[in-house]
């Protein structure tokens, strides 16, 4: 397997909307960009290949853009990464997060982001699943 490092060309990266906040009317969880409830992404990556893949993540909002998370699948393994994972970043996040995972590969990946919305009840009331299309690198 191929070594890290700061030269190497990574040749495939995915862009992930990735929400993760709470907007609660009357709090000071209120934002103007989501009806009332709670959001949340789940990302899945799996490594369709039968040797171990390399792979960085980072997370990048209108304010900020964290350091690189590095990463690696076993063939045929699966990661994910949940809202609970924001710390890894070292990113500050006072109201939640709401912008990019960016993932970038040696090689081609599967990532699927699982989106959730629940009411003031807890309860989900709104789930949708989306394929991430890689884009090439140089």
């Amino acid at each position: 397997m191929a070594k890290i490092t700061s030269k190497t060309v990574y040749k495939f990266q995915y862009a992930v909307k990735f929400i993760c906040t709470s907007d609660i009317p009357g709090t000071s969880q209120t934002t103007s960009s989501f009806p009332p409830g709670h959001y949340q992404t789940v990302v899945n990556i799996h490594n369709p290949a039968t040797r171990k893949v390399k792979f960085r993540m980072k997370l990048a909002d209108p304010g900020v853009i964290s350091k690189w998370i590095p990463g690696g699948l076993k063939g045929d393994g699966v990661a994910r990464v949940v809202c609970d994972d924001i710390q890894k970043f070292e990113i500050i996040t006072i109201h939640g997060f709401e912008g990019f995972l960016v993932i970038e590969s040696l090689r081609s990946l599967d990532v699927t982001a699982v989106y959730s919305a629940a009411g003031k009840n807890g309860y989900v009331v709104s789930i949708d699943m989306e394929q991430i299309n890689e884009r090439k690198l140089r």
